[in-house]
């Protein structure tokens, strides 16, 4: 054993001696593409330092590099036992094996195995034509095996299926190609041995689609010297390719007179001439296919008609008059006669039976005649032909010559005016005539007539327009100025002077009329006074009333005045004018004047009115509408209270809450109603927020003073919006749910057991719950004796009833322990344990028990239910008798809801002059917290 040991050693020894080679990689196979350098390093590792050297496939010793021996494969010594082998540029022709070998014999090989690069070839794009089928070609250059697959945009093909068919490696097969399958392909391989590269490309594939004509070219008539327009819009795939041509198969080209524009799709005539009628083709070709599409117009071209000239024409009023309407070129055309835009219809006019229109020379002469001329035919009328190649118009002008008159439509008809001395006055007559007419005035002064045009004094002025107004303007210095002034109007018909006159009576203004007074209605603060307009107002409008009022203070008395302008409001005879900042409960001394533009009449009889005494503010007056704009908002606005009540209001108060239309009359409890919201006194408008959509509400609204909560105005009004119906869930299955199956046989189960809780009472006396509990509970049967329960301090078995005879349910069965004491069962926080089965007596039974009074129900509760009254102690019973169950006092019956206050507190009365004691309204009750959450006290 130790000689074979010895020997073993003795090897080893000389095998480390020797040495060893290694490579880098280790092979024995190395796998490389051409698309890079290989370098391979073999190391010598013993004593010596061997330089180890390379053999190439052709077992030839690989030179060094930088001997200048081409090929592309040489070595390089790092170190003196490291040798690197460089193949740069790899071609096929460098596979084999390569050794690497030192001069002790040692050595080590590599299988050099080389791949070409992956490359796929495909041509893009490949056409093909619709509904047929489809080969996409991509080839595939490589060496190892590849696994073709195939995208279609984002979607990857996932092999063989009616559509596509990729078991051939070379190409795509799609059936029966459509438009859909126009697109962009994506062919990509993978090695599945070798390197394992991959590669992809895109393939376009064109699906071509045979022409359609969608909007084809349609018949066109035209106008001579117009233009002439078609149009041509074709489908297919690639985009067709559209020509012109005419009937005689000439090709139109682009020219001073054809135009072809949107790459063909529109075809231009312009100048149209006769002989351009005829058929022009629209033909449609698609690329790398023979099939066409073609469609045919025709274009005619119409001449237009040409109308004679108008005529200016002038006629007297009532004379004969015609005017004609004829063409004097074109295609024949229809005639009409229009005025005002309107056609005149053949015949007689139906708004004018002087006026007839008459169709002569078979349709081609249209005459207007006139039987009668009026005033009013007086202006210009059209000629109108039209036919297929255009319309054209001519208008004639007549014109009806009469005297002067005056144009009622303008002028005044009063007859009179009014001025004073010292105030510019124009008086102006407007006239109607033709030809326009000329203008004079004349002023008659007693028995002398001047005529105003003709001198130069310059108090008057004469002007006209051309409207036919003329005007004299002055001012009045004395009173022979205030006289009849007359205006002249004159033309010439037919070499005759028309002339006309109209009278203007100039007057005198005065003082008015005192009005007719009457207090209307008396408040605390103001008084409104009806004023009635006085029968003479000096012949000026009346401008504003004068008010002066008298009042005692500090036993003097004051006088105010305030000039109220004139209204001139009411359909009545008056106007209601109000008196505002008066002391409350004082009578008022009250006279009027009325003022016109020229002087302040005479007052009128003194009346008296008295202000109210001082109260909460009267109720604002809400203008806002019923409904809201908005789903979840209404924006309530108002106007102020008409009397604050004799104090300054200090702020607005708003409430609103929910309400049903059907029932207008239901109460409406506070706590029910939104809290007070307090809004500042300057402010006539609040926005009330975060409503309901398609909700009814109600809101109120009240002023408030130091004198208290005044009356309230109310309004109903409804959100926007429509309500969310509920959606109801359709039925998942028709079948039963496991829910309900579950529902029903525990249904099933307690219909059973009833049944035999029923069987069970009737037989032995004893429910079945009640034996259960005779078992297990220790409860005694029903016929057992009843234990009796002691009453009060007195002897043995006086003053005992029965535990049956004070039990609420009175089923006559006595429990089986003694009963529980009072105060242990009331206001204790422990329910009794399950084997007692004692109920809870209640203050009712306490007091029969104890002679003692229960304590009041509620107690250390806010109620606002009234206490019960009080009632007699039970007498004890005899302890032989036994007592008769205790009936529970009735309860007491709450008292009624107070009626909340009326949603609108009405008016005051109006007040006479001189108000009685009793007058003043009454107030509302005041809010005890106004901004709470109370609504208005009840």
């Amino acid at each position: 054993m130790d000689s074979l040991r010895i020997l073993l050693f003795a090897l080893a020894y000389v095998r480390l001696s020797y040495g060893a080679v290694s490579l880098a990689p280790q092979g024995p196979t190395l796998e490389k593409g051409m698309t890079e350098d290989i370098v391979i390093l073999c190391t010598y590792s013993g004593d010596d330092d061997l330089r180890p050297q390379w053999r190439d496939p052709q077992n030839n010793v690989v030179p060094l590099a930088g001997t200048g021996v081409s090929g592309g494969v040489a070595v390089t010594h790092p170190t003196t036992t490291i040798t690197k082998l460089e193949i740069t540029n790899p071609q096929e022709s460098h596979e084999g094996q390569y050794t690497c070998f030192t001069t002790d014999g040692e050595q080590k090989s590599i299988n050099l195995v080389l791949y070409p690069p992956l490359e796929l070839e495909a041509d893009s794009p490949q056409s093909f034509e619709i509904y047929r089928n489809a080969r996409v070609l991509c080839k595939v250059n490589s060496k190892a095996n590849v696994l073709y697959e195939w995208k279609f945009g984002e979607l990857a093909i996932a092999g063989t299926n009616a559509k596509y068919n990729i078991e051939h490696k070379e190409y795509l097969e799609i059936v029966n190609i459509s438009s859909q399958d126009d697109g962009t392909y994506e062919c990509s391989a993978t090695e599945t041995t070798g390197l394992v590269a991959s590669d992809s490309i895109d393939i376009r594939v064109e699906v071509l689609v045979p022409p359609k004509i969608t909007l084809g070219p349609e018949d066109f008539n035209g106008t001579e010297g117009k233009n002439a327009e078609f149009k041509c819009i074709a489908t297919g795939n690639p985009p067709p390719v559209l020509r012109w041509t005419t009937s005689g198969n000439q090709v139109i080209e682009s020219t001073d007179r054809f135009t072809i524009e949107d790459s063909g799709e529109k075809l231009i005539i312009n100048d149209l001439r006769k002989a351009d009628e005829g058929s022009y083709i629209c033909t449609a070709t698609v690329e790398k296919l023979t099939i066409t599409a073609q469609r045919v117009a025709t274009l005619r071209v119409f001449i237009p008609p040409v109308v004679q000239e108008g005529i200016e024409k002038s006629a007297l009023e009532n004379s004969r008059e015609t005017l004609s309407c004829n063409t004097v070129s074109g295609d024949k055309s229809e005639l009409t006669w229009r005025r005002f835009g309107e056609d005149m219809p053949v015949g007689v006019q139906p708004t004018a039976a002087d006026i007839e229109v008459q169709s002569l020379q078979d349709g081609s002469r249209l005459d207007l005649i006139f039987s009668s001329v009026k005033r009013s035919y007086n202006g210009s009328y059209e000629c109108f032909a039209k036919n297929a190649g255009g319309e054209a118009s001519a208008i004639s002008n007549l014109t009806v010559n009469f005297p002067p008159v005056i144009d009622k439509k303008r002028q005044d008809q009063q007859g009179a005016y009014t001025g004073w001395i010292g105030n510019e006055m124009t008086l102006t007559c407007y006239w109607l005539a033709n030809p326009p007419a000329q203008y004079y005035w004349v002023i008659k002064r007693n028995t002398q007539v001047t005529n105003l045009t003709d001198i130069s004094d310059p108090v008057f002025t004469v002007f006209s327009t051309a409207d036919g107004a003329s005007s004299v303007s002055f001012t009045p210095g004395k009173s022979e100025d205030f006289s009849v002034y007359t205006c002249y109007a004159y033309n010439v018909i037919d070499g005759v002077e028309q002339v006309a006159q109209h009278n203007i009576d100039f007057r005198s203004a005065g003082a008015p009329d005192a009005p007719n007074v009457e207090v209307d209605t008396n408040r605390p603060t103001s008084i409104t006074l009806r004023i009635e307009e006085p029968e003479y107002t000096g012949g000026l409008d009346i401008i504003s009333y004068n008010i002066t009022w008298k009042f005692e203070s500090r036993g003097e008395e004051v006088v105010k005045y305030e000039v109220f302008d004139y209204k001139n409001e009411d359909d009545e005879d008056f106007e209601r004018y109000v008196i505002e900042g008066l002391d409350s409960e004082k009578p008022y001394k009250i006279q009027v004047a009325a003022k016109n533009e020229y002087i302040l009449g005479e007052q009128s009889e003194e009346v008296i009115g008295r202000t109210l005494s001082s109260r909460p503010p009267y109720a604002p007056k809400i203008t806002s509408p019923q409904t809201s704009e908005s789903e979840t908002e209404y924006t309530l606005e108002w106007e102020e209270p008409a009397d604050n009540g004799g104090a300054e209001i200090e702020a607005y108060y708003i409430q609103y809450w929910e309400y049903d239309p059907n029932r207008p009359n239901e109460v409406i409890e506070n706590g029910d109603k939104s809290s007070v919201q307090k809004v500042d006194k300057v402010y006539r408008k609040h926005i009330i927020p975060e409503l309901e959509k398609a909700t009814d509400y109600k809101v109120e609204i009240w002023a408030s003073s130091t004198l208290g909560d005044g009356n309230r105005d109310i309004i109903a009004f409804k959100t926007a919006g429509k309500k969310n119906l509920p959606t109801v869930k359709p039925a998942e299955s028709v079948g039963l749910e496991k829910g309900t199956i579950i529902g029903i046989v525990i249904a099933a189960f307690l219909i059973v057991l009833i049944v035999v809780d029923i069987s069970c009472c009737i037989v032995n006396d004893c429910g079945m719950t009640m034996c259960l509990c005779v078992h297990c509970c220790g409860r005694q049967a029903p016929g057992t004796k009843a234990t009796e329960v002691e009453l009060g301090e007195g002897e043995a078995g006086k003053g005992k009833v029965t535990y049956s005879e004070i039990r609420e349910d009175g089923d006559g069965s006595a429990p089986s322990d003694p009963p529980v004491e009072k105060d242990k069962l009331i206001g204790s926080d422990m329910a009794p344990p399950c084997d007692e089965k004692t109920p809870m007596l209640s203050d009712q039974d306490t007091l029969e028990i104890n002679g003692t009074e229960p304590s009041p129900p509620g107690a250390g509760e806010d109620l606002k239910a009234e206490q019960p009254a009080e009632e007699a102690p039970v007498e004890t019973p005899a302890p032989v008798e036994p007592l008769a169950p205790v009936e529970p006092s009735a309860p007491v019956e709450p008292p009624a809801p107070v009626e909340p206050p009326a949603a609108t507190d009405p008016e005051p009365a109006e007040t006479p002059a001189e108000p009685q004691p009793d007058s003043t309204p009454e107030q509302n009750t005041t809010d005890e917290a106004k901004g709470s959450n109370q609504g208005p006290a009840e």
